[in-house]
This record gives C-alpha cells, structure tokens and sequence, in this order.
C-alpha cells in the first residue's frame, strides 16, 4: 500500500475540503490520470459521456444512481484544472486541482468548496480515498477497496473536525 497522506482539512463554516498529495510521478503522468477517460475510469470513475477538455463537458459515473457532470472552467495542463461539479441530489460545486513538480514527482493540491449541499467531511474522505487508488495506480499497485478506507477515513475526518 502506498504511504498515506496526513488527513486534510475539512470545513463545514466553510463548505470546503483541501488535501495535498506528493505522488512519486511527473506532472505530465498525474495529469494524464485525470485527463485521459480510460485512465479516469481506472481509480475514479468510468467517463459515462464526453471527455475532459479546454472547456468540455463530461460525466462520471459515480455510482448506479449517481453521477457527477464536470464542466471544465480552467484548463492549464499539466498544471491546473478547475471544474463545476455537478452531483446528483447536489448544488453545483467547485473542484480545483493543482499539479506542482517538485523532487521526485509531483506535489497535488486538491481543493473542492461550495458545498452547501453535501457534508465535507463525507468529501474529505472520498477524495482522499480516491487518491489512494490514483497513487495505486501510478504505482502500478493494486488499489484499495473503496468502502472500507472511506469509512475508516470518514471517521478521522468527522473526527478532526472543528467547525
């Protein structure tokens, strides 16, 4: 398993989650993960529809109900991509992810607020869960099961929680 980041901070005042990865691959790899609809589908979620682009729309299948509809605001590769996310049941949101090279790889920055409408810790640790399974995948390791990581790491999340 890979070396787990610390927990991230989560605000409900704020509606907001941050969380900041070192990954042990170049920014061009990390983005291509988030980019390239094949490899999105590996460790996030199957690209139901469209591709992410300069100013593209596309949708992700999150689970049998549930999708979540991406329109790309920034597109800056390898280094910024921001988006509405739009989640069923949910008021949109924003997702920004930042890609910084540093030594050996790439410092990840990922920050996802405006979420009035759903819990930011149940946010805090479904994305950290994901880039569990995203540094798995550039590791070529296999990836965490989803349910058990995110309810353990939901607790810690709820857990540190001050607001």
């Amino acid at each position: 398993m890979t070396e787990r980041i610390a927990i991230g901070a989560v605000s409900r005042t704020r509606a907001s989650v941050h969380l900041e990865r070192q990954l042990a691959a170049s920014p061009d790899q990390v983005w291509a993960m988030w980019t390239d609809p094949e490899r999105l589908g590996r460790w996030l979620a199957p690209v139901e529809s469209g591709a992410p682009g300069p100013g593209a729309t596309f949708v992700l299948r999150m689970e049998v109900d549930e999708t979540a509809t991406c329109t790309v605001q920034r597109w800056e590769p390898p280094r910024l991509l921001e988006l509405t996310w739009d989640y069923t049941g949910e008021r949109p949101s924003r997702f920004r992810l930042e890609l910084r090279a540093e030594q050996g790889g790439t410092r990840l920055l990922l920050d996802h607020d405006r979420l009035d409408a759903a819990d930011p810790v149940d946010y805090g640790a479904g994305w950290h869960t994901h880039l569990e399974a995203l540094a798995a995948r550039l590791a070529d390791a296999p990836t965490p099961a989803f349910g058990e990581l995110f309810r353990t790491l939901r607790a810690a999340y709820a857990a540190q929680l001050h607001d």
